[in-house]
């Protein structure tokens, strides 16, 4: 809704501007003879894990692996949203302001006669469940200037802000014991991990745009940028025993990276006016914080941002322009 929102404003601001020039404007810098557009679609995101194998939680009689790193990074499909507005000012230049949104959100129950992992580290707390829950968000906005180089290559330049939250939480039920006329009492401690990365900074691409016939076209791209990162990592544990809980919030600045590809096939429903497109991009971002990386590298202190999570997603939607 934040996104919507912000954009409308955006569009009914250029709509409304004399910036934007009908009769002064040039075509913009692929072969649809358009002034304005407005791009809304949907994402299905797969983000996979990080295949390492690192066993998490093990039967304490067996030692057989039932939980591992693959499976507490890999935090499945999930949908997402674009909103994109390109226009002209009077001057001829091109302009975009592009937004995206996506959240994954994963939840597993581990159950056993006693189970050890690293998550417990007490003494002889040996749950018989375990339930892990993991989410993820992650909010995108950029405003770029496009020049045509060549015809149908666009170089694209322009500030970008990115956020990122994970959220991993781990609760560990063990029944005990309550002693005489009190019986069996379950037992549980809880942890949480939360990640945020907060990215500013400047990325460039390129767009190529090809046709194939009238009304069909290819589209493909590249952007990559730098970014100042101040990220922010908060602990939390609880049990029900002493009913008291205990936060430890670090945080530290990093320098990361991100980088996209993808490429879509338009296809005009009402030339020069209303097309639809469908296609695949993919995402990396490399020097982050991620909640499954705090609890993985034991024997490290502070913010652990060695990570770089990828995500990939199949593109649908529409396009309408005058």
């Amino acid at each position: 809704m934040r996104t919507f929102t912000f954009f409308a404003a955006i569009f009914m601001l250029f709509a409304n501007s004399p910036w934007v020039s009908k009769t002064q404007a040039q075509g913009p810098s692929n072969f649809r003879d358009t002034r304005m557009s407005v791009e809304i679609g949907g994402k299905a995101y797969e983000r996979p894990g990080s295949r390492l194998g690192l066993p998490l939680i093990t039967d304490a009689n067996t030692l057989e692996t039932l939980f591992d790193s693959n499976q507490v990074t890999d935090l499945g499909s999930a949908g997402g949203a674009e909103v994109k507005f390109n226009f002209l000012n009077r001057n001829g230049r091109e302009f975009e302001v592009r937004s995206i949104i996506a959240d994954w959100e994963e939840d597993f129950e581990i159950v056993g006669d006693s189970l050890r992992s690293p998550f417990f580290p007490v003494a002889g707390f040996e749950p018989s469940t375990v339930n892990i829950g993991t989410n993820a968000d992650y909010f995108s906005i950029e405003i770029m200037e496009r020049r045509a180089i060549i015809p149908g290559v666009t170089f694209m330049f322009g500030p970008r802000f990115v956020s990122t939250k994970d959220e991993l939480n781990i609760a560990g039920t063990l029944a005990v014991d309550g002693g005489p006329g009190v019986g069996l009492v379950d037992v549980t401690q809880n942890q949480s991990f939360e990640a945020t990365n907060s990215l500013l900074g400047l990325q460039a691409g390129l767009e190529f745009n090809i046709p194939l016939s009238q009304a069909v076209y290819v589209q493909s791209f590249i952007r990559a940028g730098g970014y100042y990162n101040p990220t922010e990592v908060t602990t939390s544990t609880s049990d029900t025993i002493t009913a008291a809980t205990t936060f430890n919030q670090q945080t530290k600045s990093t320098g990361s990276f991100l980088g996209e590809v993808g490429g879509r096939l338009y296809v005009d429903i009402i030339p020069n006016c209303v097309a639809t497109y469908a296609g695949y991009e993919a995402t990396w971002i490399d020097g982050v914080a991620v909640a499954p990386a705090q609890v993985l590298s034991t024997g490290l202190t502070g913010v652990e941002t060695a990570n770089t999570p990828f995500f990939h997603a199949f593109t649908f939607g529409i396009n309408m322009s005058y």
